[in-house]
């Protein structure tokens, strides 16, 4: 699955301005389902699942996140009418870009999560990703 480095640092060219220390290594994989991003302390929904791996993950949102932020993320991830258990993580917002159609993309790296997660997220990139 996901245990190589990606030998393309950046293959869809998110940022060509960021500093490499915050270009992802791993490779990502787009979802099926709606994986929607809560940010714990606002207590709502900030965004939904573009692509994820094991260490980080894309999403789209109405409005810009402020990098190099750390924020507690539950993403709910739903697929086909079920409802599976929540990923929880504490992630750094890595950067964040405007697009025409007035929506925001948004880089998180997970930078805390108990072991459980990080197999739960490669159980859901298992049956999910594509």
């Amino acid at each position: 699955m996901e245990g190589q480095r990606n030998p393309q640092t950046d293959p869809i060219h998110v940022a060509a301005d960021l500093d490499a220390s915050d270009r992802r290594s791993f490779v990502r994989y787009p979802v099926r389902g709606d994986w929607l991003v809560h940010d714990l302390a606002r207590g709502r929904v900030i965004g939904s699942v573009c692509d994820i791996g094991l260490n980080g993950l894309r999403m789209e949102s109405p409005e810009p996140l402020p990098p190099a932020r750390r924020y507690a993320l539950a993403v709910a991830v739903s697929y086909e009418g079920n409802t599976l258990p929540p990923l929880e993580v504490i992630a750094r917002c890595a950067w964040h870009r405007a697009r025409p159609d007035l929506q925001f993309e948004t880089g998180f790296e997970f930078v805390e999560m108990m072991p459980a997660m990080r197999e739960r997220i490669a159980q859901y990139i298992d049956q999910f990703g594509y």
